[in-house]
C-alpha cells in the first residue's frame, strides 16, 4: 500500500510540473503577439513585368512561308520550303541564302544560342567565339564563329520564336555582307492577311 500511495504521489508531483512549466493561454497569446512586434516583416518582393504577351497575327510552320512577309531585298527573292519549313530570300548568285526558321528553343540571351546552337538547323555545331552581340528595337543578333564560318543570327518574336540567320565568312561564290543580312533579317514581318 505504501508503495501505492509513493507512486500515486509521484504521479501527482509529475502532472503537476508538466502545468507548472505550461504558462496559461492567455501568457502565450500575449507572448506571440509581443514576439510578432518585434519581428520585422518584410514587404513583398516586387516582381519585374514580363514582357507584354505578342497579340498580333499569328507564325506557324503549318503556314506559307510560315505565316511571314518576305519582302523582295534587291535581288534577293523571297522563297518558301514547305518540306524544311523555312523561309528564305536566295540570290542565284550566292551559293548559300538567307534564312527564317521558328524555333522551341527560348534564345533570350547568347548563352542560350550557344547551347542550342548544335542542335539548330541553320547551324549545326558548337559556337567557338562570339564576334559581336547587339541588341535592337526588333530583337536581337550576333555575329558567332563556328568551326571555320562566321554567321549572322538573328533572334526575333512574335509569339513565338524566329531566327534569321546567314552565313557571313567566305564561302563558294559571292559572300553575303553582314548589312544585306541584317536587312533582311528586319524586314520580316507577320502576314496581316492571315
Amino acid at each position: 500500500m505504501k508503495t501505492l500511495i509513493a507512486s500515486a504521489t509521484i504521479v501527482a508531483l509529475l502532472i503537476g510540473c508538466d502545468k507548472k512549466t505550461d504558462p496559461p493561454p492567455s501568457a502565450t497569446l500575449g507572448a506571440a503577439v509581443a514576439n510578432a512586434d518585434d519581428k520585422k516583416v518584410e514587404p513583398a518582393k516586387a516582381v519585374a513585368p514580363s514582357a507584354p504577351a505578342y497579340n498580333g497575327p499569328a507564325i506557324s510552320n503549318e503556314k506559307n512561308f510560315l505565316g511571314l512577309t518576305l519582302p523582295p531585298q534587291g535581288h534577293w527573292k523571297p522563297k518558301y520550303d514547305a518540306d524544311a519549313k523555312v523561309a528564305k530570300w536566295e540570290d542565284d548568285d550566292y551559293f548559300t541564302g538567307i534564312v527564317i526558321r521558328i524555333v522551341d528553343d527560348k534564345l533570350d540571351t547568347i548563352d542560350d544560342l550557344k547551347e542550342a546552337a548544335p542542335m539548330m538547323m541553320q547551324l549545326g555545331t558548337a559556337v567557338t567565339k562570339v564576334i559581336e552581340e547587339k541588341k535592337t528595337d526588333k530583337g536581337w543578333y550576333a555575329i558567332v564563329e563556328r568551326e571555320k564560318d562566321q554567321d549572322l543570327v538573328y533572334v526575333r518574336k512574335f509569339g513565338k520564336t524566329t531566327v534569321c540567320s546567314a552565313l557571313i565568312s567566305k564561302s563558294f561564290g559571292k559572300t553575303i555582307s553582314k548589312a544585306e543580312a541584317l536587312k533582311a533579317c528586319e524586314a520580316y514581318s507577320p502576314n496581316t492577311k492571315g
